[in-house]
């Protein structure tokens, strides 16, 4: 029988310590990957947004998601969610919102802040939801603007459900005393 030489035995215990530390790593990974992953209650919300319509001022004619206003007004939007999948959804974990698509553009707007769905929503469910954004008059600006209807999930964040872009042209006065 040989003798191990120190080196030898070193090496086989570096071996058998990054095996195991191999075996743990992939472990808490995959309790990780476990518990990140929604259970089968959880799945996916299937809230959308649906329908979004311009109540004031009125609408173009010709398409009903585009308005003329002059600066300084305000453009009164309504948002309707339907939850198409097929769990109910907590009405306090999602709230809906509009925001204007161009973080440039928003420094012209003053968006109102996002409303809870506030009712579970059973699957077919609606809700709807009011919102008046208002072009700011101190920061005076001609051409036109896109604003959006959103579902967000409160806890995270997580935007995820949007709307059809509504249009917003702003008219400038030629002259402005």
């Amino acid at each position: 029988m040989k003798n191990k030489s120190l080196v030898d035995v070193a090496r086989n215990k570096t071996v058998i310590l990054s095996i195991v530390l191999i075996v743990v790593l992939a472990s808490v990974i995959a309790l990780i990957a476990y518990f990140a992953a929604p259970g089968n209650d959880e799945g996916a919300t299937g809230l959308e947004v649906v329908d979004i319509k311009v109540t004031e001022p009125k609408p173009s004619v010709l398409n009903d998601r585009t308005v003329t206003i002059d600066y300084g007004e305000s453009v009164t939007l309504n948002v309707t969610v339907k939850n198409k999948g097929a769990n109910i959804t907590s009405g306090d974990a999602y709230c809906v919102g509009i925001g204007v698509i161009t973080t440039e553009g928003s420094a012209y707007w003053q968006c109102p802040p996002d409303q809870y769905i506030g009712v579970d929503l059973g699957p077919g469910g609606t809700s709807q939801h009011t919102f008046t954004a208002w072009n700011r008059e101190e920061r005076p600006f001609r051409g036109e603007c896109e604003i959006q209807g959103y579902v967000k999930v409160v806890e995270t964040g997580e935007i995820i459900a949007r709307s059809d872009i509504v249009t917003i042209e702003i008219l400038y006065p030629a002259s402005h005393t």
